[in-house]
């Protein structure tokens, strides 16, 4: 299982899954369901391609349930930086480059979700590149102003 790609279950899924392995105690089964439910990617043996779709399809959408989807984004954030917190915290400084590149990776993600939603984001963009002094970014987003191209 790729932990990049992991998600935590819903409520329903971990039902699901517990149903399985406490009620009907098959452990193998109840292994492949998590990990259709916390791995979108992970590849399920055939014979359970049905099972696996079924638990991928009790995670709704986030247009149908906003509110949960905010959590789960907010809460695999605090879990990727709380320990760094704490380590900045501490008085060690090898935190700092982490939180800026995931920071950073945020932003470029927001970027993304935001252009697909219709914003323009390029001033903001040029911005946090600076900010962040990234290397031939302020010359590049010049060359491109210079001759009328539109950044992302």
């Amino acid at each position: 299982m790729n932990t990049a790609t992991y998600v935590p279950p819903t409520r329903e899924q971990v039902d699901t899954i517990r149903r399985v392995l406490v009620h009907e105690r098959d452990i193998e089964r109840a292994a492949i369901l998590l990990a259709a439910a916390t791995c979108p990617s992970v590849k399920i043996p055939r014979l359970h391609a049905a099972e696996a779709a079924t638990i991928r399809a009790q995670r709704p959408p986030a247009h149908h349930d906003l509110p949960a989807a905010l959590l789960r984004i907010t809460r695999a954030i605090d879990t990727e930086t709380e320990g760094l917190y704490h380590h900045q915290d501490a008085g060690h400084p090898n935190a700092t480059p982490a939180l800026r590149a995931i920071a950073f990776r945020l932003l470029e993600l927001g970027f993304t979700i935001a252009e697909h939603a219709g914003l323009h984001t390029h001033g903001i963009e040029t911005t946090a590149a600076r900010a962040s002094d990234l290397p031939g970014y302020s010359e590049a987003m010049q060359q491109q102003k210079d001759h009328g191209i539109s950044g992302k």
